[in-house]
C-alpha cells in the first residue's frame, strides 16, 4: 500500500496501513537498531541512528546520501516530548535550519496497523515536499521489514 499523504498551512500528514500488529510496528520506531534499517529517502546509502527512547530523551539520526553521483551526509537531532505505547510518540525534529514537531500515532486496525506522521510547522511548501518524499519512501522501506517480522512473530 502507497502513503496517503495531505498537507495544509504548515501542517504535513502521511498515513500509512501495515498489515502487522500495533506493537511490532511501535517496536520499529523505538530501537534504533531497527529504526536504522528502514529511515530515509531512496537515495539514502547507510543510516545511522543513536537515541535514547524516553520522555526528554534524545536522538540523532546521520544518514549518507547518493545524489547524482555524489556522496553527501544529512543529520537530524530531536528530543522526545511524549511516549504513549504502543500508541503515541511525539518529537521536536531538527533538520539543521528548520525545527519541526513531529507526531507518530498507531492504531490498531484488525490485525493490522495504521500509522499517521504529522510534521507541524513546516516553513515553506517545498521543504513539506521534501519531508513527505521522504517520509513516505521511508514507510515503503519499512513495509517489507515488518511482513518479514509479522511471519516470524506468529
Amino acid at each position: 500500500m502507497k502513503s496517503e499523504i495531505s498537507t495544509n498551512d504548515k501542517r504535513l500528514k502521511v498515513t500509512r496501513v501495515f498489515d502487522a500488529p500495533r506493537p511490532l510496528v511501535f517496536s520499529f520506531w523505538t530501537q534504533a537498531e531497527k529504526y536504522q534499517r528502514w529511515s530515509g529517502c531512496k537515495e539514502c546509502t547507510k543510516c545511522e541512528v543513536v537515541m535514547d527512547f524516553r520522555v526528554g530523551g534524545s536522538f540523532t539520526q546521520n544518514m549518507q546520501l547518493s545524489v547524482h553521483g555524489e556522496t553527501c551526509s544529512f543529520t537530524v537531532t530531536g528530543a522526545y516530548t511524549e511516549v504513549v505505547e504502543p500508541e503515541r510518540i511525539s518529537y521536536a525534529a531538527n533538520f539543521g535550519t528548520v525545527a519541526v514537531r513531529v507526531i507518530v500515532e498507531f492504531f490498531a486496525e484488525g490485525k493490522g496497523t495504521k500509522v499517521v506522521v504529522t510534521h507541524e510547522g513546516l516553513p515553506d511548501e517545498f521543504f513539506g515536499q521534501n519531508v513527505a518524499r521522504g517520509t513516505s519512501e521511508s514507510l515503503d522501506r519499512l513495509e517489507p521489514l515488518l511482513a518479514g517480522a509479522a511471519l516470524v512473530t506468529q
